[in-house]
């Protein structure tokens, strides 16, 4: 009887060490996971889900798009973080950066004094956006300025720069033309311009090359832009310094290095990165 009690003693006291060994191997293993993550820091990055090619969900559901892809070459560049992605409309990836929701928005921004007011604009534009009155070649001829624009309906997309120029031609020429607010995808907008919804809508000669190409319409552009512009992402008010000089600083190399032209000519379909 003492012997099986003994045994029984010694038994339970393995089996102690072994769960005490086990618990003690997970407790170090959890810290060698939070080692791991320490000193990594998580940048929100706010950018749409639904504007080819720009920033889009793909056929897997994943974030994709030149906006994209280029914030995720920055996130590869700079271990000392990671970027999650949070989609949305334009306006909302506007609202997600101003809220504090998101530190970076990366969705083809224009510089406008309404947003230079409330956020604070990275150092290197990395997309021409000349703005181009985009008209049916089947209807009519093509428009060079908004004074030959006169009585036509111009779709705008809600938020955006050309938005904002159409409207402020507008105070100056009241009813000269109509502007048709929307969040229309492409494929939609050119729908509009067909079927006579709109005449009219603003975009670069890219997203007009692109209508072209992917709906074989015959969508035509003045030859002279209406706007000169260029695309820079964006940073929230309180952005570490840090963070914004990392990030400016990527993407000078990303540009130099050729990275923006191999994705410009991906996405947009050409050079359409800014010479200076």
């Amino acid at each position: 009887m003492k012997k099986n009690a003994f045994r029984k003693i010694a038994v339970t006291l393995t089996c102690a060490t072994i769960l005490f060994t086990l618990t003690a191997c997970g407790k170090k293993s959890e810290k060698e996971d939070d080692a791991s993550e320490k000193g990594v820091t998580t940048i929100t990055v706010a950018t749409g889900n639904a504007s080819l090619p720009f920033c889009y969900l793909n056929e897997d559901s994943k974030f994709d798009g030149l906006d994209v892809k280029l914030m995720e070459a920055i996130d590869k560049a700079l271990p000392e973080y990671k970027f999650k992605f949070i989609g949305g409309d334009f306006p909302t990836t506007l609202s997600n950066l101003e809220s504090g929701k998101a530190m970076i928005a990366s969705f083809q921004f224009e510089v406008n004094n309404e947003r230079k007011a409330k956020f604070t604009y990275g150092t290197v534009p990395y997309t021409d956006w000349d703005t181009f009155i985009v008209t049916n070649g089947d209807k009519g001829k093509a428009l060079n300025t908004f004074d030959e624009a006169k009585g036509k309906k111009i779709y705008v997309t809600t938020g955006t720069n050309q938005a904002a120029m159409a409207e402020n031609y507008l105070k100056e020429h009241k009813d000269a033309f109509t502007l048709v607010y929307g969040e229309y995808t492409n494929e939609q907008i050119v729908e509009a311009i067909k079927s006579g919804t709109v005449d009219a809508t603003l975009a670069p000669k890219y997203s007009n090359d692109l209508f072209i190409k992917n709906y074989g319409v015959n969508f035509v552009i003045g030859n002279q832009p209406v706007n000169k512009s260029k695309a820079f992402i964006l940073f929230n008010k309180k952005a570490d310094v840090k963070l914004q000089k990392a990030v400016n600083d990527e993407m000078e190399k990303l540009k130099s290095d050729g990275t923006l032209l191999k994705l410009s000519k991906k996405y947009l379909g050409g050079d359409y990165v800014p010479k200076n």
